[in-house]
């Protein structure tokens, strides 16, 4: 009995070494410069001012408190330049707002020929789609490292 029981308590320690190596082994080179990259991949940006973003790019805003991240365009199916079609098309962008490091949301804005759709207002904020960059042409891919929103944020007005 005493064997068996020496068996499972060094089994356990195997384990634990184990745990420790996995969750406690310092960050790799890659895993830094992914965190670098992520501050690089940030602009300053004014309330009220039109700026621009590009995918995985994120606005900081007065003083921190607000941050905006365009995540990805999730629809671009304006009619590209050089051809005909039957309506003009629209294009779809996800955000990732954050406040005051504790609230966030994330939602798509639309730009067409429907305004309303362009803008949304949440967390306090306003935030309107104005442009996306570049316009479609005809027989030519799309590269979304391409893309390029511009937006305009301002504080919620009450009515």
């Amino acid at each position: 009995m005493k064997r068996k029981e020496t068996g499972l308590i060094l089994l356990f320690l195997i384990i634990i070494i184990i745990v420790i190596f996995v969750f406690y082994y310092p960050p790799t080179s890659s895993e830094v410069n992914n965190t670098q990259n992520h501050s690089i991949n940030q602009i300053n940006a004014s309330l009220s001012t039109p700026f621009q973003l590009k995918i995985n790019q994120t606005a900081v805003l007065e003083s921190g408190n607000i941050r905006i991240t365009l995540l990805n365009i999730t629809e671009d199916s304006r009619c590209p330049e050089g051809a005909v079609c039957v309506w003009a098309g629209q294009v779809k962008a996800l955000f990732l707002l954050e406040v005051n490091q504790s609230n966030q949301e994330i939602f798509n804005l639309t730009l067409n020929f429907n305004e309303t759709q362009s803008q949304k207002t949440s967390l306090g904020y306003m935030i309107k789609i104005l442009k996306v960059e570049p316009y479609p042409k005809a027989n030519r891919n799309k590269n979304l490292n391409n893309y390029e929103v511009t937006l305009v944020i301002t504080p919620q007005t009450s009515s």
